[in-house]
């Protein structure tokens, strides 16, 4: 008796257990259903319908709506930031990073925008849900630029005298790629228009490099 209570214990504890795939199979579904209908007009037994699979099963995963639409932001944060620490951990200079990292950012902008016609909608449902998700997120980007430039500093790749008043100037001109995710789609930034910028700046930091060693060298020929 104690084996086969034991043995419904184990079968109930197996089918309770969420399963990473079909989990996966309901963030995709539901990515595309809310992109494409939206919030109020989306569904879990239409989320459910389209994995196919029971309503019923798609409240194991996920209690309602608001959760899903939450792990569905959560998932593209994490694919993104899986991309940004292959760069970072590269062994490009700090300024192929610089780039890289931004257009790579701008590229993940720029998706979310261009993803549906509700994008800025589901921004805004996101952040109402969980405001520190892109409070994070905007963090994270501002210290990654910060220990770039710091890293190119380190290196002698830049010359920059102010540190604090470059990056504030820097992060003010590119952040017109950037616009917030509940931003409607009034304007489109164009990635070549951003690596320009972020070029002249790169050029400015080693012009300043270049100047300062040719003193040096001027220096010690004396």
């Amino acid at each position: 008796m104690v084996l086969k209570l034991q043995y419904a214990s184990d079968i109930n504890r197996s089918m309770q257990r969420p399963d990473a795939t079909k989990r996966a199979a309901i963030l995709n579904a539901a990515h595309q259903r809310l992109s494409q209908y939206g919030v109020k007009k989306t569904t879990m037994q239409e989320i459910a319908e389209d994995v196919g699979i029971a309503v019923g099963t798609l409240y194991l995963y996920f209690k309602n709506k608001n959760e899903i639409l939450i792990a569905v932001s959560e998932a593209d944060v994490q694919e993104h930031l899986t991309d940004i620490d292959r760069i970072l951990r590269s062994s490009m200079s700090a300024s192929e990073k610089l780039k890289s990292y931004l257009v790579s950012r701008f590229r993940s902008v720029q998706a979310h925008r261009l993803s549906g016609s509700h994008a800025a909608e589901l921004a805004r449902s996101v952040i109402r849900l969980k405001p520190q998700l892109y409070e994070e997120q905007s963090a994270v980007f501002r210290n990654n630029v910060l220990n770039l430039l710091q890293e190119g500093t380190q290196s002698r790749l830049f010359q920059i005298d102010n540190l604090e008043q470059d990056f504030r100037v820097f992060l003010c001109s590119i952040g017109y790629f950037f616009p917030m995710p509940t931003t409607e789609k009034y304007y489109e930034p164009e990635e070549d228009d951003l690596c320009m910028v972020i070029d002249w700046f790169i050029q400015k930091w080693h012009s300043q490099t270049l100047l300062e060693s040719r003193g040096d060298r001027s220096i010690t020929s004396r």
